[in-house]
């Protein structure tokens, strides 16, 4: 489911995740040089935990720290998306959907200038057959060994298990405001 952090943080708190901001008409960007299937890595699409573990994990990383962006699309089925929702200064609602192609375009720079570490605090889940959906709580630190994130939110991941692996569909995300704070149900333990 990306920019200078706590500015970000501050004009983002009712509004989409730091690192995962998406732009309103984000530039193009090319599409993995090989089928996501053939850039997965087994253990990432074996099972819900490993899937959503990979997708935290490969984002995350010092500042200019080389993320493994073949591994990230490896996640992915093709036509997947990619958004924040939240509200516009004016308070209406808003929806930015990108591809996984387009979210490593805008972020890239991101993380080459910022350390960012996004772990899962909480999730809930529900499978319809092959349809697996996914709340999961996060937080976003600036630092590996941050005393406190610089924000929380709810990511919300769509899976498909076509039989031999899960893809991920989508990843929307808001982050939590005084409005809409994290459920009680996905809050971390303290």
């Amino acid at each position: 489911m990306r920019p200078v952090l706590l500015a970000a943080a501050l004009a983002l708190a009712a509004g989409p995740t730091l690192a995962q901001t998406a732009p309103a008409a984000a530039p193009a960007a090319a599409a993995p040089a090989s089928p996501p299937e053939a850039l997965a890595r087994p253990g990432d699409v074996a099972s819900v935990d490993a899937i959503v573990a990979a997708l935290y994990e490969v984002i995350s990383g010092e500042a200019g720290e080389a993320r493994d962006w073949a591994r990230f699309h490896g996640l992915f089925l093709p036509g997947a998306v990619m958004g924040g929702a939240g509200r516009a200064p004016d308070g209406t609602a808003r929806m930015r959907l990108v591809s996984p192609a387009d979210y490593v375009t805008r972020n890239a720079p991101h993380f080459q200038a910022n350390a960012f570490y996004e772990r899962e605090t909480g999730r809930r889940m529900t499978r319809f057959g092959p349809i697996i959906q996914l709340l999961s709580a996060y937080e976003i630190r600036t630092a590996r060994d941050a005393a406190e994130p610089v924000q929380r939110g709810v990511n919300a991941i769509t899976l498909f298990d076509d039989g031999q692996r899960l893809w991920v569909t989508s990843v929307v995300w808001a982050g939590a405001t005084p409005e809409t704070p994290i459920p009680d149900d996905l809050r971390a333990a303290p």
